[in-house]
């Protein structure tokens, strides 16, 4: 007896019995397997994708890390030079080797601080004069009573008596702790402990190692900025260490170092901005190098160190902010802080301090 063979149609290879509970599953499987697929390319190029984004942005670091060490040596230049500072009333200063026509040669010195092009970014640098900064390291007892006063607002009383004794015992060369002060067994004390310097501050930020002394003390946070009677009040006492360029910065300067109350005709307001002749060579100079670079679309966007050089906006761009000193034994500046990865809030601060207030 002949046996007929059964072939199966179409139809019911695309719509199985439901007799058979192992129909469809190989059609399930490849769906699964496909699915799971689909997800780890995604993934996959989602990763490359961030990859690349991250070799980009490290490529471009590196090209203005370069930039602003060319903008640091070549500033280096014009320090090694010497000769007179003139400056403005926006914090902008030059060293001229002379002196009859000034004028000309800040005009050409300009080029190199609006930008010069280096390969696919900008160099530039500008030194920064800000004859009102404060020394740390030049204050006594009665200049922190009145820097704490006026940034701090902080009355005279035993709270700011305390911070001034740590103040002074932090940087003395003794153990003998002060009144209300601290020294080395004091601070070990501490959770967690720590040692205290009996030396001279190396840095402003070394202040917050002192015991007592805030983050909002030291920035200004909840110590609003206010001119009253001719002096800047509030902002913290970073900022009257960095300096301020206008009137009442100047004021409040002269009250801690001295003392003495602004006068009513002490300063003019209406400054021009020509520059002058600093007779006296200042202790400290800021020198800031910048390196950065520029993206194809134009954009009103600007630089911290740029006004119309460039009217590019800047995608990427690295700070070298220099504190220069004056050396005691000769008219030159040496490096007394060096900040190669200078945090833009810090580079703000030097600049925005700089410049006069507007009426």
């Amino acid at each position: 007896m002949e046996i007929e063979t059964v072939r199966p149609g179409i139809r019911d290879l695309l719509c199985p019995s439901v007799d058979n509970p192992k129909a469809g599953s190989a059609l399930l499987l490849v769906l699964a397997v496909a699915v799971v697929l689909s997800f780890l390319v995604a993934d996959f190029a989602a990763d490359m994708k961030n990859e690349l984004k991250a070799a980009g942005g490290h490529y471009e670091e590196a090209i203005n890390t370069q930039l602003a060490r060319s903008a640091f040596e070549l500033a280096r230049l014009e320090l090694s030079r010497g000769g007179s500072l003139y400056a403005n009333s926006y914090g902008d200063a030059y060293l001229i080797s002379g002196t009859e026509d000034y004028e000309s040669e800040i005009e050409e010195m300009q080029y190199y601080r609006d930008g010069v092009p280096l390969g696919r970014g900008i160099l530039s640098y500008r030194l920064v004069h800000v004859p009102s900064a404060l020394d740390p390291n030049d204050l006594d007892e009665n200049a922190w009573h009145r820097l704490l006063e006026v940034a701090c607002e902080m009355d005279e009383g035993e709270e700011r008596t305390t911070l001034v004794d740590c103040i002074i015992d932090w940087t003395d060369s003794d153990d003998l702790a002060l009144a209300s002060g601290m020294e080395e067994d004091d601070y070990q004390d501490l959770d967690p402990p720590r040692h205290v310097k009996n030396g001279d501050f190396d840095s402003f930020e070394e202040l917050l190692m002192v015991y007592g002394v805030t983050r909002e003390m030291f920035y200004g946070d909840g110590y609003p900025l206010r001119t009253d009677d001719g002096m800047l009040w509030g902002g913290g006492i970073l900022r009257y260490l960095i300096g301020d360029h206008s009137p009442a910065g100047r004021a409040s300067a002269e009250y801690i170092l001295s003392g003495a109350m602004p006068a009513d005709d002490d300063y003019d307001e209406d400054e021009e901005l020509e520059y002058n002749k600093v007779d006296e060579l200042p202790d400290q100079l800021y020198l800031l190098a910048s390196g950065r670079i520029e993206e194809e679309a134009e954009d009103d966007a600007g630089s911290l160190l740029g006004d119309d050089a460039v009217a590019a906006p800047v995608r990427a761009e690295r700070f070298v902010l220099i504190r220069l000193k004056l050396a005691d034994e000769e008219d030159a500046y040496e490096i007394d802080d060096m900040m190669g990865n200078a945090p833009r809030e810090m580079v703000e601060r030097v600049l925005a301090y700089s410049v006069p207030e507007d009426d």
